[in-house]
């Protein structure tokens, strides 16, 4: 065969042209060291993958895994081949036994790029248990992809550990993948610099969940009792049922046993829907800090809302706390009300009507709430102590229908949650949210500790000034109230949920070094040339780096999946997950209505008037003197 060559010094090719076919093939012209030669040796198949890998992307094309041989149960033969090696055949879907007239339907064409590729990489096991480069393939029949292009092989795009994390940790704060990724690409500067499609990124959340699977409850009952071996004021608690499925879960924190001793005189708690992807109820108890902002002092997930779920829940609570609040504030729930006063007997138990009318801005909105009926109405009935619980039912519910108004869920906790999360996404969110909480927290704290020391009195009547008060004996202040109450020492530091089962060290580190090189960026920026030779400095960790690549490559995705969520076996004690049911919060995220509420409603709205009889409540289709006169009708007739 003879071939006439071709170098193009500006091309990442050399080509050849067969002068009897006249058909054109391509060699990479890549640095020697990367190169594949034959008799290089490796320790393992994936060490030679990586290694080729690292040639092909250096010469603009992608590679795959091919066929191996075996010998006695030892594979003795591996090939690394050009992705385009081969010929691409639609394959044929039968559906004969499903109809008799029915043919073979062939798939849809997807623009297969294969073109027959004879580039490849033939790697033989040597008695030393070391694979060896037999063969070398070098040349293709088809270009190679430029540079600015090289990001769209799929050998280039990969979710390694720096964007498992930062999409990890923006889930955490309810971000999803798809944001992330764009996130991302602003901050690397360009879709080609973020090595990885918007879909890989999805691909990875989604195989992170299928890997948690069945698993979800067990996974998050085993963090928990783990967080609660490495922190002893931790407190959790759960129940299931007979087919081991969940049915219960609670949990409070050292922090949150520490904030109830000292806010826990009022404690309010309310179910929160569309939490998690089994529809477990969310039960956040929830107290005011000497700041006026909510405090948080536990959670539960409740597979059902019922007076027996709600009775164990309570027990958790006042087994976790050591003693009953002095007022329990809940929405209006028959099996809540009825297990309050069986559980927490000395316990008042009122309705949340302070909190109704502050958040009445945020919850209906400011066209509303400046609606001068609306608030007319509204203070009727909350600030009225003579009305009688029949009148005040029936006008709450009378505006609830004449404004359109529904309950809503709880606005802290669902800007962390959504309702498409797993159990393990959900307790990551619900930690994210308590730590913007007591971050919160803290810095009204440090506000408030620049001011005055909190005696200093003023009265908008004046009348403290007329009788020359000016100081507020401390005797009268509550505890609850003082600024010092929750001291900075006792911010207890907790095992964090996701940190559980990983390497947490890794972790630190990580973040130090990103803290580090943001410190220096920060203090080179006025300096180019100082900037550059720092930018160079780290570059020149980037063969090292592709050195170790080769000598350790990383682990595959099920085994980062197994660190971040530990390794699951089934067996017959494992815990699992729950089964969808029914709750008052689900579907349409309206609150069931009685026959009562419908009917109120009903006699709220404008009727129109039957055409036949003018009557209300019907159509002259449905009439019954129509129906009636049409049947004479049809009788005199026959």
């Amino acid at each position: 065969m003879s071939s006439a060559d071709s170098v193009d010094h500006n091309s990442k090719w050399e080509e050849r042209v067969c002068l009897n076919s006249e058909r054109k093939f391509y060699k990479p012209k890549v640095n020697g060291s990367i190169r594949p030669s034959v008799g290089m040796f490796f320790k393992s198949f994936d060490e030679a993958f990586a290694f080729y890998q690292r040639y092909a992307l250096a010469a603009g094309f992608s590679v795959r895994k091919n066929t191996s041989w075996k010998n006695g149960g030892l594979v003795k033969i591996r090939y690394i081949v050009c992705s385009k090696e081969g010929f691409h055949v639609s394959k044929a879907i039968d559906y004969g036994s499903v109809d008799e007239n029915s043919k073979k339907i062939i798939r849809r064409n997807r623009g297969s790029k294969r073109v027959g590729c004879n580039a490849h990489m033939k790697l033989l096991l040597e008695n030393n248990n070391l694979l060896k480069i037999y063969y070398f393939e070098e040349e293709h029949n088809h270009i190679f992809v430029e540079d600015e292009d090289i990001h769209f092989l799929p050998t280039a795009r990969s979710i390694d550990y720096v964007k498992e994390s930062f999409i990890s940790g923006l889930s955490a704060i309810n971000i999803g993948p798809v944001k992330a990724f764009n996130i991302m690409k602003t901050m690397y500067g360009g879709f080609g610099e973020v090595g990885a499609s918007k879909v890989d990124c999805k691909n990875y959340r989604r195989d992170l969940n299928l890997y948690i699977g069945e698993y979800d409850a067990e996974m998050v009952v085993r963090r928990l009792i783990r967080k609660k071996e490495c922190s002893p004021g931790f407190t959790c608690d759960y129940v299931i049922g007979q087919d081991r499925r969940l049915k219960g879960l609670f949990w409070a924190d050292e922090q949150s046993k520490t904030n109830y001793t000292v806010f826990g005189d009022v404690v309010g708690f309310d179910a929160t829907y569309k939490s998690n992807k089994y529809d477990l109820v969310f039960v956040p108890f929830t107290g005011i800090d000497n700041h006026f902002r909510n405090v948080t002092f536990g959670g539960a997930l409740l597979g059902s809302e019922t007076v027996d779920s709600y009775r164990w829940l309570l027990r958790c609570f006042v087994n976790a706390f050591g003693n009953e609040p002095k007022v329990v504030v809940t929405d209006q729930d028959a099996a809540m009300k009825r297990t309050i006063k069986d559980v927490l007997s000395r316990s008042r138990h009122r309705l949340c009507m302070w909190h109704i009318w502050e958040k009445l801005k945020t919850k209906v909105g400011p066209v509303l709430s400046s609606n001068i009926e609306f608030n007319t109405r509204m203070t009727r009935v909350v600030w009225n102590d003579t009305i009688i619980p029949e009148d005040f039912e029936t006008e709450w519910h009378s505006i609830m229908s004449t404004f359109e108004l529904c309950e809503s869920e709880n606005y802290f906790f669902s800007q962390f949650c959504n309702p498409r999360c797993t159990l393990v996404e959900f307790f990551t969110h619900f930690e994210t949210a308590m730590d913007f909480q007591r971050h919160e927290h803290r810095r009204n704290e440090h506000d408030t500790s620049k001011q005055e020391d909190g005696l200093s009195i003023s009265c908008t009547c004046k009348r403290f000034e007329y009788d020359d008060i000016t100081e507020f004996p401390r005797r009268y202040v509550l505890r609850r109230w003082m600024i010092d109450v929750v001291s900075n020492g006792s911010i207890h530091c907790n095992i964090r949920f996701d940190e559980i089962g990983r390497n947490s060290e890794i972790d630190k580190v990580f973040r130090e070094i990103v803290v580090t090189n943001e410190y220096v960026g920060n203090w080179l920026v006025g300096d180019l040339d100082e900037l550059c030779r720092y930018r160079d400095h780290i570059k020149g960790y980037i063969d090292k780096e592709d050195e170790v690549m080769v000598a350790a490559p990383p682990p595959c995705r099920k085994d980062r999946f197994a660190d971040i969520g530990g390794n699951l076996e089934k067996s017959d004690s494992m815990i699992r997950v729950p089964i969808k049911i029914r709750t008052k919060g689900c579907g349409v995220q309206k609150r069931i209505k009685s026959n009562r509420e419908i009917a109120i409603q009903k006699s709220s709205k404008i009727q129109k008037s039957c055409r036949v009889c003018g009557g209300k409540g019907h159509n002259s289709r449905t009439c019954k003197e129509k129906v009636s006169s049409n049947a004479m009708g049809s009788s005199n007739t026959m």
